[in-house]
């Protein structure tokens, strides 16, 4: 038996007034009862309890012990209801607009059919995000290189990949490319994770090739640049998952087959002082497994 739990049968003891009332409540023996008390006067050193044959009295100092041992109690029993609370709140989860517009539903679904008991709040958001600072538990996010930091695990989960795209309209009017420098020569739709693309430096199975281009629009908003391509207002670089559907309606048209930015790695991220919750723990490996079966790469 362990510290606190002589420290619950000594108050129940003397909240009780007799080590058999006490028995009878915890449904145990007046012996055991009896062992525990004296297993924690030995521990503590000093005598908690004067029995007699008639009576039982607190020592002075297992008066100011009992006061003690109370307080010690309820903080324990505080701390056990907030975690309890902690446990049946939702798992906060942060996810790029693009992956959970389109498959924020295909990978939650299984999820919530494995894990009933779970309760997730999935925020869709481009922005960099501080996880504590903005109440998030798990962040998937396409980094260049995660955060650099002991209070936060990074797991790689996949790679994301972009290829060149333009609407048929925007080509009969311009021209397809047909090499990499002719880029230089077209409007370009850039990502903010080009650096509001004023290069893109691409590559292929032979070469690199860094390419000034002429940037009309830039956003870190997936679907406005597809939107925008579709339209016919320049040429863009996108998921090949993303637009997919797009290419096979002939939307769009994959210009430079084999010329790409090189793959990002796909992140999911979390606090290292979640890692012990077991929501955290059945979300984190879920992902994991789920990741490379899909198709963000």
């Amino acid at each position: 038996m362990n510290l606190l739990s002589r420290m619950e049968t000594f108050v129940r003891v003397v909240h009780a007034g007799s080590l058999s009332a006490a028995a009878r409540q915890l449904r145990v023996s007046t012996a055991a009862v009896s062992r525990h008390l004296s297993e924690l006067e030995h521990e503590v050193g000093a005598s908690l309890v004067a029995r007699t044959t008639r009576r039982m009295t607190l020592t002075s100092v297992g008066q100011r012990y009992f006061e003690r041992c109370q307080r010690v109690l309820a903080e324990v029993a505080g701390a056990q209801a907030v975690a309890g609370e902690l446990a049946d709140s939702p798992i906060r989860i942060s996810m790029p607009v693009s992956v959970g517009v389109l498959a924020g539903a295909e990978l939650m679904s299984p999820l919530l059919t494995q894990h009933p008991e779970l309760r997730i709040d999935l925020r869709l958001e481009d922005r960099l995000i501080d996880l504590a600072l903005d109440d998030v538990d798990i962040a998937v996010r396409v980094v260049a290189q995660p955060p650099m930091s002991d209070q936060i695990i990074a797991v790689p989960l996949s790679t994301w990949s972009r290829i060149l795209v333009a609407a048929p309209s925007y080509l009969r009017t311009t021209g397809t490319p047909a090499s990499v420098e002719d880029l230089a020569k077209h409007v370009a739709l850039a990502s903010g994770r080009d650096g509001r693309g004023t290069t893109w430096n691409l590559i292929n199975a032979a070469r690199t090739a860094e390419v000034r281009v002429n940037t009309r629009f830039a956003t870190n908003g997936g679907h406005t640049l597809r939107e925008l391509a579709i339209a016919g207002h320049g040429v863009t670089l996108l998921p090949p998952w993303f637009v997919a559907p797009d290419l096979k309606r002939r939307r769009l048209v994959h210009v430079l087959p084999g010329w790409a930015p090189a793959p990002t790695v796909i992140y999911l991220l979390y606090r290292a002082e979640l890692r012990k919750q077991r929501p955290v723990k059945i979300v984190v490996d879920y992902l994991r497994r789920a990741y490379p079966a899909s198709e963000h790469g």
